[in-house]
């Protein structure tokens, strides 16, 4: 994965069309559109990372994933990967505070 000095992912744009989930261009067998909808934006971890898997192979992946950056997403999982408040996050977490266990083996 590329990222420029910020920190923020960058795409080489070159040879990739951003991809409007909406449009006609849209093709209708994708991951996104056969599947249930609401996964790509489930509040779960497990949810999303089902939704992560789905993108994996997904032949509209860097178009899909162009497409969100051009458009900022501020939620979300674009092109395989989870946008959380507009930022490319690895894996969401949890609701509530971490365990115990999980703090102390940190």
């Amino acid at each position: 994965m590329l990222t420029d000095a910020s920190g923020v992912l960058a795409i080489d744009p070159i040879g990739i069309e951003p991809l409007v989930p909406l449009s006609k261009d849209c093709p209708e067998d994708l991951p996104c559109r056969v599947e249930d909808g609401e996964l790509w934006f489930a509040d779960t971890p497990a949810d999303l990372e089902r939704a992560k898997a789905y993108c994996r192979d997904c032949p509209a992946r860097l178009a899909c994933l162009a497409g969100a950056l051009e458009r900022r997403e501020p939620w979300g999982v674009w092109g395989g990967e989870i946008f959380e408040r507009g930022v490319i996050v690895a894996r969401k977490r949890p609701r509530g505070r971490p365990r115990k266990d999980d703090m102390v083996a940190a």
